[in-house]
């Protein structure tokens, strides 16, 4: 049985306005032969910001290429075809910039160039070499990805996406500039934000949790409240963004070692088998499992609903538990968040395999409450 530490993050983390102009020298650190890999929709979008990282990596003395070749769906085809051409290069540092399927794919990159198998083996054989450096350079909030120890990826053989997870997974760096930020849409960054709430909320119910990690998770949430709302307000505002950044890596830190989110995994589910994007259906579902796991930790709850500044003067534990879920479901209303299932058009039909898919995934052993495929369902149902 695997022994883990309180807290362990090995990752170096910079993060401030303009760090970006110090990535060559970052990079510097870890290696001078880098690949920077990014999707092909992001390349169009951030072709100037990966310039600049290139050209002040040039500037420190690291060579580096571009890899654009992913496309905007990343799957184990072609993380293969990523890799094959990647190990000529004989790179020794992965830079993984852009949005979740950019990050994703570098991880999955970074482990399989020093490892003789193949991407959808990596599920079925977990015992592999370390991954070579890699560095995570996140354009939004990304739910804490940009740091977690993990990586999921659509396995074309049963077409659902599966996670890898392993504590060597850590990346050595990541570099979040705000300014980045501010180029992205409102709707990317509200989406990512809602899943760093999600994130959050389920690490400080855990098993795992601990004083440290709920300290991280609390304030995560305290800074999605007072600074999401402000992107609607002053969407050209760069503080609410950087917030929201630093929100989106101290959810990270949380689950990795909280290591639960029932949330994550039925929203993996319902993106393996919709159309739904996994951050709308984060906010869907975040609510329903909040209800789900509320009389299991009710003074969990009551510790959100403070940092959420809800009122919990003279009523009952039960009664200030329940103000969590509805300041929730009150953010998520002003900031347009789906809040059913059926607004998608998803057949009931399809439940039933989304609950199959959920119950495989790796993080929801931590829940206060058991749950199974069954209830599952039931939370779908509850949802659609």
């Amino acid at each position: 049985m695997e022994i883990l530490p309180e807290f362990h993050i090995p990752t170096q983390i910079f993060i401030r306005e303009e760090v970006l102009q110090e990535s060559g020298l970052i990079v510097n650190r870890f290696g001078s032969r880098a690949i920077i890999v990014t999707t092909s929709s992001e390349i169009e979008t951030f072709e100037h910001i990966v310039k600049s990282i290139a050209s002040q990596c040039e500037k420190a003395g690291v060579k580096v290429i571009v890899y654009d070749e992913i496309g905007d769906v990343v799957n184990t085809e072609k993380i293969d075809s990523a890799v094959h051409f990647i190990k000529k290069t004989k790179c020794d540092t992965i830079i993984g910039f852009g949005g979740i399927n950019s990050i994703n794919a570098a991880k999955a990159i970074a482990l399989l160039v020093n490892n003789f198998l193949f991407c959808e083996e990596l599920f079925d054989y977990p015992n592999v070499n370390n991954p070579i450096n890699f560095i995570t350079i996140p354009s939004c909030p990304l739910f804490g990805f940009e740091i977690i120890p993990m990586f999921f990826i659509n396995d074309i053989r049963e077409n659902v996406k599966k996670c890898y997870e392993n504590r060597f997974l850590f990346p050595m760096a990541t570099i979040i500039d705000p300014k980045i930020a501010m180029e992205v849409t409102e709707e990317t960054i509200i989406g990512g934000s809602i899943s760093s709430l999600a994130i959050a909320t389920e690490s400080v119910i855990s098993k795992k949790n601990n004083g440290l990690i709920n300290t991280l998770a609390l304030r995560a949430i305290d800074l999605i409240f007072k600074n999401l709302p402000a992107i609607y307000r002053d969407p050209n505002n760069i503080i609410p963004r950087s917030q929201l950044s630093l929100a989106s890596m101290m959810s990270g830190i949380a689950f990795s070692i909280a290591n639960l989110s029932v949330t994550l995994a039925i929203s993996l589910a319902i993106n393996s088998v919709t159309t739904i994007s996994l951050e709308d259906a984060m906010g869907l579902i975040l609510p329903h499992i909040m209800e789900y796991n509320l009389t299991s930790s009710p003074g969990k709850y009551v510790q959100m609903s403070k940092v959420m500044e809800e009122d919990v003067r003279d009523i009952t534990v039960i009664e200030a538990a329940i103000k969590a879920v509805e300041g929730v479901r009150k953010l998520e209303m002003e900031m347009d968040v789906p809040q059913r299932l059926s607004q998608f058009e998803i057949p009931k039909t399809e439940l039933s395999k989304i609950a199959d898919i959920a119950i495989t995934y790796p993080f929801l052993d931590n829940a206060p409450r058991p749950i199974s495929k069954n209830e599952i369902e039931t939370i779908l149902i509850a949802a659609y």
